[in-house]
């Protein structure tokens, strides 16, 4: 199962990088500038983050994002003009940082038999989603209720990575290597695999203990690869 080794995925990751590289290519007299607004986009998109992660989109007010960000609130509207164009950006840069990440974990597989790479991309998804439960709380709110926002996201980034899921399943599927059943199902058990991350408050008063220790972390990932690919070694 190549996770993440099919057309949309890669497709994606070259659409990504591509953007990354438009936004930070600069020359001549105006680069100082230009990377003193790139760290300023910067502190905002990363409170604005926050905000939506924790609150949802309606009730993340521009004010108080400014205000974690230490800015004017006239610079969310300079750079990003609204506050759909503020989430937007958001929304890209978390995903851009997740491609990243799955992709050069891809690169370095390159060669590696196709269950020990499915093994490893899972596992480097679980640790990914550990160290950014962020994001799974972002989606959380978006993902509760259908909408224009909702439309957008899931066609311009969740999409092509869900599909390449599909079809790294399928392919482990019909190896053997998988449990027997309908992909999309599958799918959202690993997904929901990461809820003890996003939701690591209740599971540090329910339980005593941090779900994000690297003991912790990999002792889930094992236990996740044991379910999802029980006939091979962790």
């Amino acid at each position: 199962m190549n996770l993440t080794n099919d057309k949309y995925f890669e497709i994606y990751i070259c659409h990504m990088a591509n953007k990354s590289a438009s936004l930070t290519a600069q020359d001549g007299p105006g680069r100082r500038s230009a990377e003193h607004g790139a760290k300023t986009r910067e502190r905002i998109e990363a409170a604005a983050l926050a905000a939506f992660s924790e609150m949802g989109f309606e009730a993340a007010s521009t004010r108080l994002i400014a205000s974690r960000a230490g800015v004017n609130p006239q610079l969310i509207t300079y750079h990003f003009e609204t506050k759909l164009g503020l989430w937007k950006a958001v929304a890209d840069r978390t995903f851009e940082q997740l491609a990243a990440r799955l992709g050069e974990r891809m690169r370095g597989l390159e060669g590696v038999a196709d269950d020990e790479r499915t093994r490893l991309m899972l596992r480097e998804y679980i640790r990914y989603a550990a160290e950014h439960p962020e994001i799974a709380r972002f989606m959380a709110h978006e993902g509760a209720r259908t909408g224009p926002r909702l439309s957008w996201l899931v066609e311009r980034h969740v999409r092509p990575i869900f599909e390449s899921m599909q079809q790294g399943i399928r392919e482990a599927q019909a190896r053997g290597s998988m449990p027997a059943g309908e992909s999309i199902l599958i799918s959202y058990v690993l997904i929901g695999a990461t809820t003890m991350f996003s939701q690591a408050a209740e599971f540090e008063l329910l339980t005593g203990r941090d779900p994000c220790t690297p003991e912790m972390i990999e002792s889930h990932a094992d236990l996740i690869l044991g379910l999802l690919m029980p006939n091979r070694e962790n």
